[in-house]
Formats: C-alpha cells, sequence, structure tokens
C-alpha cells in the first residue's frame, strides 16, 4: 500500500508540473495569437502610419519577450528597396541596430537581466540588385527614362499608389534572475530612431493586460 501511495504521489506531483508547462506554453501562444490578430485588423484598417510604431510584451515569470514593428520610413527614412549605396548601408546599420537589443530596452538593473535572444527582419532587401541580370545599353537607357519618370511622380504626390508599405519586425527574449526586481523598461528607440514619434504598446502579464502610447518625453514603462 506504501508503494502504490509513492507512485500516485509521483504522478501527482509529475501531473502537477506539465500542467504548470501546459499553463506557460498557452500564455505564450496566448500573446502571440492576440499579437497576430491584432496585427492583421490592423493592416486592414490602414494602421502604417508613418511616426507610429508598436511594442508587445510579455511578461512571463522569469521569461520577458517583446515584439517591435515598425514602418521602415521611420527606421531608415524610405520605404523601397534601396537604390543607392548609402540607402543599402542605412538597412544594414539598422538591422544591426535593432539586433542589440539590451540597448533599446533597458530593463531595472536590480532584475539582472540579460538578452538571451534577438531576431529582425525585414521586407526592405539591402541587396536591391542581387536577382538582377546585366543589362544592355538600350536596356539601360529605358530603366533610366522609368526612373525618371518614377521620380516626376513622386514629385507631383503620385508615388504613393505604388510605393508598398515596408516594415521592419525584431523580437527578444530577455530572462531575469529576480524577476520580482523587475519594475520598469526603459525604450530608447526614440534616441536611436528619430523618424518615431509615437509607440502603441500592448502589455500582456500573468495577471492583466495593459495599453498605453510612449513618446520621446514618456518612454518608460512601468510593470
Amino acid at each position: 500500500m506504501m508503494a502504490i501511495h509513492h507512485e500516485r504521489g509521483i504522478h501527482r506531483f509529475v501531473s502537477s508540473s506539465i500542467f504548470k508547462h501546459l499553463i506557460s506554453c498557452l500564455f505564450i501562444i496566448t500573446l502571440l495569437v492576440v499579437g497576430l490578430v491584432q496585427a492583421q485588423e490592423k493592416r486592414h484598417h490602414g494602421a502604417h502610419v508613418h511616426g507610429i510604431a508598436r511594442l508587445n510584451i510579455a511578461v512571463e515569470a522569469s521569461n520577458i519577450y517583446i515584439e517591435f514593428s515598425s514602418p521602415a520610413a521611420n527606421i531608415v527614412g524610405f520605404e523601397h528597396h534601396p537604390r543607392t549605396h548609402d540607402q543599402k548601408n542605412a538597412v544594414k546599420d539598422a538591422v544591426n541596430t535593432l539586433q542589440k537589443g539590451d540597448a533599446l530596452f533597458i530593463l531595472s538593473a536590480k532584475s539582472q537581466s540579460q538578452l538571451v535572444k534577438s531576431s529582425v527582419e525585414t521586407d526592405i532587401s539591402e541587396d536591391a540588385d542581387h536577382h538582377s541580370e546585366p543589362e544592355h545599353d538600350h536596356d539601360h537607357t529605358e530603366k533610366e527614362h522609368h526612373r525618371e519618370a518614377e521620380h516626376h511622380a513622386e514629385e507631383n504626390g503620385k508615388a504613393e499608389v505604388h510605393e508598398s508599405h515596408s516594415e521592419f519586425l525584431a523580437e527578444y527574449h530577455f530572462t531575469c534572475k529576480k524577476p520580482d526586481e523587475l519594475t520598469q523598461i526603459d525604450v530608447r528607440l526614440f534616441n536611436i530612431f528619430t523618424g518615431i514619434e509615437q509607440i502603441e504598446v500592448q502589455l500582456l502579464n500573468e495577471t492583466k493586460q495593459t495599453a498605453m502610447d510612449l513618446t520621446a518625453k514618456k518612454n518608460k514603462i512601468s510593470l
């Protein structure tokens, strides 16, 4: 009987551990689903507004997940594929800067947090002519005429019809040794990307969901 009781105790402990793990997974999945639905709704409602970026933040135990998205114009000043050497470098530099999440998001020092993973994506390629084939002289002339026509269209305010809405998307995962000491996130994006005027924030932790707007003068998130 003692053995049977012991086995049941182990089974109960394992079940409890599995249950906690499932709750943790469901919490993260819920955040991702909510984020995707909100992003899709914003796209349908034309939420691509220059000057405005978005942050989705999830705090779960000792883990902090951050998703940042912004129109490319806020980050590099344009949304077309880079056409010059300087524009290609601007995209490359922006990606490198966005990868350094611990310089963009300063978590409370006492929490002993550290960045463990980051990823950055953009639909602007820094290799604009990577897939281009060699052109003959007459092809080059025709392309120059096309570019000149596009330039005139931009001057007349008509190029927006053909301009794609490009974005940067970055994701970060921080861990905290002392999660109870995590009380604030200082968002430094405004200092680095001056094209960002406002950041719409969705904050989700284990007890509540909060929405807020950040600006250059109000750039701290209280947890």
